[in-house]
């Protein structure tokens, strides 16, 4: 649904939406780094399809685009909301700048992972066990975010 068509809905409900399918996206591509690891051994991974990392990478990119783009929305249209609508609304742009933070990080981790395959780097266990720290830590933190705007989110249901 666009936000235009959804005038009869509260303007809560259109971000929560929103929100959602945003996480949604991130949630697939976390899965598709992530899970399935059996998959990808031999001889499983002549049947299943690979990670593709740089559709991983295009969608964050495209992800990070929306999180800006449901700032502004609600920047806009702030002044719509009820008064029991503002905490929630004054929650959300911290939870989309730890969904930035997390993509960004889950990118980097696609990259190395691409320049592994295509072998042009050598980049060491180290280094990817530092991008996974920093995911981890960006995970952390948007879930303690994230748990803000279910409050919030609640006390408005």
């Amino acid at each position: 649904m666009t936000q235009e068509n959804q005038k009869d809905e509260s303007l809560a409900s259109i971000v929560f939406e929103n929100l959602k399918e945003l996480l949604k996206a991130k949630n697939a591509a976390h899965e598709s780094m992530f899970k399935f690891h059996w998959k990808k051994l031999p001889p499983f991974n002549l049947i299943w399809p690979q990670v593709d990392f740089l559709r991983i990478i295009r969608l964050m990119g495209e992800i990070e685009k929306h999180a800006e783009e449901q700032k502004v929305f609600i920047k806009k249209n702030l002044s719509k909301a009820t008064e029991k609508e503002l905490p929630f609304f004054k929650a959300i742009p911290d939870y989309l700048d730890a969904l930035v933070v997390s993509c960004r990080a889950l990118t980097e981790i696609a990259q190395f992972k691409q320049d592994k395959l295509e072998k042009k780097e050598g980049r060491s266990v180290f280094s990817f066990s530092k991008l996974l720290k920093s995911y981890e830590n960006a995970q952390d933190q948007l879930v303690r975010k994230g748990a803000f705007v279910q409050v919030h989110w609640m006390e408005i249901n």
